[in-house]
């Protein structure tokens, strides 16, 4: 069993952001511009900024 893994999806036309779960859920349509959002950064444990 593949561990999930935390990313960061974002909307190419309104810039929305939602994190989700990889290979748990799917990539989501945008709910303000019902089109499909893009991945936009994987989330990796102990980033800092």
């Amino acid at each position: 069993m593949r561990k999930s893994e935390p990313v960061e999806v974002k909307c190419p036309k309104c810039h929305r952001t939602e994190i989700i779960y990889l290979p748990k859920e799917e990539v989501p349509l945008c709910p303000v511009c019902k089109i499909r959002m893009v991945i936009n950064e994987l989330l990796d444990e102990g980033k800092s900024y």
